[in-house]
């Protein structure tokens, strides 16, 4: 849990820097979107067209995605293709030895895309809220 309160640091210190807690708690939105889309290898640049696109400052995007990370990706991968096995077929996945790659798209690769994309406006909607309650409160705090 180290590694999750050195990225709350981050984003406190970034408090201090005169961005709005809108600006922040939008930039760490983006980047967990980011980081749900299971586009393998192309996270930093997705996270910097996106931040460039909604004009949030794109190091805090870059942060938000560091919640995917080699420790919490496989779990991230299973619970995309749960939920997205769910949405798309009714069910939980069904573990198989079958190879064929129309198998494969439609009973694996699609869900954890439908998982993922869900996860990620979940996770960025709950995230936003969050650390922008948590600036006003620090804010209401410190006036």
């Amino acid at each position: 849990m180290k590694y999750f309160r050195i990225l709350k640091d981050y984003i406190v210190r970034l408090g201090k820097i005169g961005l709005s807690p809108h600006e922040i708690a939008l930039g760490v939105a983006v980047g967990i979107f980011v980081a749900f889309i299971p586009l393998f290898g192309t996270h930093t640049i997705t996270a910097i067209v996106l931040a460039s696109l909604l004009r949030v400052n794109t190091l805090i995007v870059l942060l938000g995605t560091q919640i995917s990370n080699p420790l919490t990706l496989p779990v991230q991968l299973l619970i995309s293709a749960e939920v997205g096995s769910v949405v798309l077929h009714g069910e939980f996945l069904k573990i198989t030895s079958s190879y064929e790659l129309s198998y494969l798209l439609s009973h694996y690769l699609l869900p954890i895309i439908v998982g993922g994309l869900i996860l990620g406006i979940v996770g960025s909607g709950i995230s936003y809220v969050l650390i922008k309650g948590f600036f006003h409160r620090k804010q209401n705090d410190t006036a």
